[in-house]
């Protein structure tokens, strides 16, 4: 984000958009989340300073103002101030080339001034998204605020206001603020939506896998495929040779061919 003076811009947002990106980061960045009726109590106390968020200019949601350190965007718009009567006193004689500083109220020790145009009074820090808004403001309370911050978050709106306006955060009523703090709190804590319920972390599903279905397709190899081994030929019968000296046996001679030599022995000796 190029650091810039940003033109008027109205960012209204809801409460339940303030609420879910305030615990967010909180949680971030105090290392916990915190309790819901704590972060209530912020979120109204941010309604305050912003007419329930309908007046939020360029999400500045906490009104606040540049420091001399700041490096960010900023804004000039139109700001109330109760001041003590001798500081006021010097603000209407100090006033700069393009701003106006007009009396609201003079209540004898404590001076009501309205401050317009490009006043450092009315410089305050500009955002161009609501979540670069929520990050700074809770590194802002974070900061110089931290003992506020640990007040809300133990549930008490008005010792949380009772430190904002000892550290100097606000200039108005104490008492009155206090008290819209804190009824603003309540209202939030009873009518956001409730905070989601975390979920149960479930086993991871173990699936049982082959060796071979685990392996690289090319590793993956079929049964090698034997060749048919050649058929046997049948054990030639054996013939029994005769020993040496004996005479050999005599083949099966059929017996009409027997029967025709008989006979012709017959004739021959006749």
């Amino acid at each position: 984000m190029t650091a810039r003076e940003l033109p008027a811009r109205a960012t209204p947002v809801s409460p339940a958009e303030v609420y879910l990106a305030l615990r967010l980061q909180l949680a971030a960045q105090m290392g916990a989340p915190q309790p819901r009726a704590g972060v209530a109590i912020l979120v109204g106390q941010m309604a305050l300073e912003t007419g329930r968020f309908k007046a939020s200019q360029n999400y500045n949601l906490g009104g606040i103002k540049c420091s001399g350190k700041w490096a960010g965007c900023w804004q000039h718009f139109a700001t109330l101030e109760v001041l003590p009567r001798a500081a006021a006193e010097k603000y209407m004689r100090e006033v700069p080339p393009g701003a106006t500083v007009a009396i609201v109220h003079d209540g004898g020790d404590r001076v009501t001034l309205k401050f317009s145009g490009r006043h450092p009074v009315n410089k305050f820090v500009a955002f161009e998204s609501l979540d670069a808004a929520i990050e700074h403001h809770v590194a802002f309370l974070l900061g110089r605020y931290r003992t506020a911050v640990a007040l809300a978050m133990a549930g008490s709106a008005q010792a949380y206001a009772d430190e904002l306006y000892r550290l100097g955060y606000y200039t108005g009523d104490r008492e009155a603020y206090g008290k819209s703090v804190a009824s603003l709190g309540r209202e939030y804590d009873r009518t956001l939506p409730p905070d989601p319920t975390p979920e149960a972390p479930t086993s991871p599903v173990v699936e049982s896998v082959s060796i071979a279905a685990s392996l690289p397709a090319r590793e993956v190899q079929e049964p090698r495929q034997e060749p048919p081994a050649p058929p046997v030929a049948p054990p030639l019968a054996t013939v029994a040779l005769p020993r040496i000296g004996e005479p050999a046996p005599l083949a099966q001679v059929p017996w009409f061919v027997r029967f025709f030599f008989w006979i012709a022995r017959l004739f021959l000796r006749a």
